[in-house]
């Protein structure tokens, strides 16, 4: 028998969803099935040594490569190579260049590589593999090392299925008892990786998903997938992401969230549910986030984005519907109360400083307030983005960055990253980096998001007006309260200059903004720089408050009675650390803003007082608050690292609050 050792490592405790694909669909040929032996895969990110003797000596090594994964399973399967020259290793995933001329003098320690869809070739490999010598000529879709030079075969034509709604070819790797002993071994907090189709229809050319995927849509069989949700609910698996590219894309995906929603009710589980909504969200998707969102299983819906400027959406073959096609969206979700985020990619082909600050003003204006994410452009092996001709005709300038700092005994991963481009150099770049995080800490973080929308919404002062000026006056005052804003500014031209500062973890190599964060939770890893604005603000709450008065006053703003008792409302909105919720908070207003901004009453003067009841935040309610406890005000007020939204957090929310007319 000849044994099958496999990596899939990652930082969380996936289920090894590869993995079990592979396995699942070889093992249908007793051939397979008889003359190989699939030892546990490895998940775990530990040293590269301790990796390797956990192996021992595999007859085949296989590791599925990602961008957070390749440099270590490339150390440990040099290792693993060492100390076994008959070892064949196998390397497949996303982060397998498609262009394998130079791979195998650079890694010669890899025997094959796999492009794109894997279970056919990997298959075909096994199979091969049974012979002495193994002929690997025939097998499509593969790279084999010759003596150092690649040989590429042609590309195959994957699992093909003969007509649209057949399903794919593949048994369940839950049922089949693939993942049994990873769900069984005591560790915590698993989360299953789950398709139900597999293609997407779109070819943006940051991306790689529709390159690798063929562009069509093919469907796993509904009876599969029905007693695969019945498996994971069984199984008590909290969180699972639905690895599909655009789900909702399929009408009978409302009937797949029938099917979880079932579950959750009958068993408790899955709690929460993470996808990869339809690029082009429909009235499935809305029909999905709302039954999702009333049984407390939904993360938030993606109303998706990269950017709102038509020619940067053109420049990378991203479908537009329109900004008033997005608004009537957004209050489609906004009056069932269902969370929404929107994600923008800085660096993207023909944007600008303009469009880019003006862009995320335009999703404020259309009433995006919730949550927008600002992600910097990173150049994918395989996107047609990062191939030579486009690069050149949009002047893509890049360094590579380490992605993490690595782990002890660990290996660097990096990222290439675009720092400027033809039309926005690295000044406005970091710019537009330093705006996009003020966005998140201010306006998603709801600091100033009330006092922004009421004045632009009474024409006092726009969105763009509003977060220019103030930034721009931030950056310039030297007060305590807006040191942040410089140290951040600071941060990201270190990040620029220093080849070693990680792009993930760029807070975690600063050791004055560690200490501050530190004293919320020592183990956290996941502070974003947005977070270390949030948190400095509500250190200097009064301070803070102050300053954006005298900025009202410097920009010409009236400071009548309706406005100071705004500044009052929007301050005493906001999560506290010393709020007890034991108690409550009671406070009265001389104008009833929470109809105003909450209800979409007209504003009146109306002595109001308001009393704030939160005793938990976060979705699904997940997070307690305790008076004066560090560790559970971050948690509320801010929520954990990506992925999980941003809703629910920062500010008393509206559900939890009570209003009664007159003087308390």
């Amino acid at each position: 028998m000849k044994s099958i050792s496999f990596l899939s490592l990652n930082a969380l405790q996936f289920v090894p969803y590869a993995y079990g694909l592979l396995r699942s669909f070889a093992q249908k040929d007793a051939r397979i099935a008889d003359n190989y032996t699939w030892r546990e895969p490895l998940t775990r990110i530990e040293g590269v040594k301790t990796t390797a003797e956990k192996i021992n000596a595999p007859d085949i090594l296989c590791a599925s490569c990602y961008v957070w994964n390749h440099n270590q399973q490339a150390a440990v399967a040099r290792q693993v190579k060492e100390d076994n020259p008959c070892c064949r290793v196998i390397f497949g995933g996303p982060h397998v260049p498609d262009d394998s001329a130079d791979f195998f003098v650079r890694h010669p320690y890899v025997d094959v590589l796999v492009h794109g869809e894997g279970e056919l070739p990997f298959y075909q490999l096994l199979l091969a593999y049974l012979e002495d010598p193994p002929r690997l000529d025939p097998i499509p879709g593969i790279s084999y090392n010759n003596n150092l030079q690649a040989v590429k075969n042609p590309v195959g034509p994957g699992l093909v299925v003969s007509g649209p709604t057949d399903p794919l070819p593949i048994p369940s790797p839950f049922l089949d008892g693939a993942f049994e002993s990873f769900l069984s071994d005591g560790g915590k907090n698993k989360i299953g990786l789950w398709e139900t189709n597999r293609g997407c229809p779109y070819a943006c050319s940051f991306c790689d998903w529709g390159v690798r995927s063929t562009n069509k849509i093919r469907r796993h069989d509904m009876k599969k997938i029905a007693a695969e949700i019945d498996y994971i609910a069984r199984r008590k698996i909290e969180d699972l992401y639905v690895t599909d590219c655009n789900f909702g894309i399929l009408e009978r995906d409302l009937e797949i969230t029938n099917l979880l929603v079932q579950a959750r009710k009958k068993h408790g589980f899955p709690k929460r549910v993470r996808i990869q909504f339809a690029k082009n969200s429909n009235d499935t998707v809305f029909e999905i986030s709302r039954r999702l969102h009333a049984n407390d299983m939904l993360w938030g819906t993606t109303l998706s984005m990269q950017s709102v400027n038509e020619d940067v959406l053109a420049a990378v073959n991203r479908r537009q519907i329109g900004t008033r096609n997005y608004q009537l969206l957004k209050e489609r979700y906004r009056k069932v109360r269902i969370p929404t985020y929107t994600e923008l990619i800085l660096g993207l082909p023909n944007e600008t400083r303009e469009s880019f600050t003006e862009g995320i003003c335009t999703l404020l204006q259309i009433g995006i307030h919730d949550d927008i994410r600002v992600y910097e452009l990173a150049l994918l092996p395989n996107a047609p983005l990062s191939q030579p001709p486009k690069r050149k005709a949009f002047g893509l300038k890049t360094k590579m960055k380490s992605l993490r700092i690595p782990a002890k005994n660990c290996e660097k991963e990096t990222v290439e990253i675009v720092f400027e481009t033809r039309t926005m150099p690295y000044a406005d770049w970091a710019y537009c980096f330093l705006f996009g995080e003020m966005i998140q800490a201010l306006h998603n973080g709801a600091y100033t998001r009330h006092v922004a929308i009421y004045l632009n919404d009474t024409g006092q002062m726009p969105y763009k007006h509003f977060y220019n000026h103030l930034l721009t006056s931030m950056l310039k005052s030297g007060k305590k309260s807006h040191a942040a804003f410089n140290r951040i500014e600071a941060l990201i031209d270190a990040y620029y200059q220093d080849p070693h500062m990680p792009q993930i973890h760029k807070i975690l190599s600063q050791p004055d903004m560690m200490a501050f964060l530190s004293s919320y939770n020592p183990k956290r890893k996941g502070w974003h720089l947005w977070t270390y604005l949030w948190l400095s603000i509500a250190e200097a709450r009064d301070d803070f408050y102050a300053d954006l008065l005298e900025f009202l006053t410097r920009e010409g703003i009236r400071i009548d009675k309706k406005l100071t008792d705004l500044l009052k409302y929007q301050k005493e909105l906001m999560l506290a650390m010393d709020y007890d919720p034991a108690t409550g908070k009671q406070v009265t207003y001389q104008f009833n803003w929470f109809d105003y901004f909450f209800n979409g009453r007209p504003l009146c003067e109306k002595p109001t007082t308001l009393r704030y009841a939160d005793t938990r935040m976060g979705i699904t309610n997940r997070y307690p608050i305790e008076k004066n406890n560090r560790q559970k005000f971050v948690n509320a007020a801010i929520g954990i690292s990506y992925p999980y939204t941003k809703y629910r957090h920062f500010f008393h929310q509206p559900d939890q609050t009570r209003t009664h007319e007159g003087g308390s």
